[in-house]
């Protein structure tokens, strides 16, 4: 295989590392990626959602060409429970707006925010009904996809020292439908 891409990412930095900002510290490799090996390797960055003069920064400055804002959930409900530090920092409406604007700086289709299919059926905040499940991620895709924005999905696994540890994964039902459901809604914006 020929590798076309290369992927910066972290979580989110509130504070200072290594003496820089969130933004200054994934420039740092952004610039140093593309001077060495110019346009070899697309550069992607799986960062949060930042305000469009940071998008900015990352597409002039660092010549980032893809943005992946990962959403995580679409129901505000889940949003706030399981996505506590987003909702705290950013906010779910706030980070959905974010979203949107950078497709004005990237270009809707280098902006691929992530949902994580399955979480939205953790209990004991989750949807106990896989159809009503896949109908609430319905909403986030039909919204970004009819701005021309194309999500994508990571397979939920819970991780061993999480809160959602013990919880067992959605049926294969459930992520067959949702894969329907994204052809189906693609189709439908063409």
């Amino acid at each position: 295989n020929v590798t076309k891409e290369i992927t910066i990412k972290g979580g989110s930095i509130t504070g200072q590392l290594s003496g820089n900002n969130e933004i200054d510290f994934y420039l740092q490799y952004a610039r140093e990626i593309k001077s060495r090996f110019k346009n070899h390797w697309i550069v992607k960055a799986v960062v949060e959602a930042f305000e469009p003069a940071d998008c900015k920064r990352l597409k002039e400055e660092g010549l980032v060409d893809i943005y992946h804002p990962n959403y995580e959930v679409w129901d505000i409900k889940l949003f706030k429970k399981l996505c506590p530090g987003k909702e705290r920092f950013v906010g779910h409406q706030e980070w959905i707006n974010r979203i949107i604007a950078a497709g004005d700086v990237f270009g809707p289709e280098n902006v691929i925010p992530n949902f994580v299919a399955g979480v939205e059926m953790a209990q004991p905040f989750g949807f106990k009904n896989l159809h009503h499940a896949v109908e609430s991620i319905a909403e986030g895709l039909d919204y970004f996809m009819s701005r021309g924005i194309m999500p994508r999905f990571t397979t939920w696994c819970p991780e061993p020292f999480s809160y959602l540890k013990n919880q067992t994964p959605p049926p294969l039902e459930y992520y067959v439908k949702l894969l329907r459901t994204w052809r189906d809604i693609k189709e439908k914006y063409d």
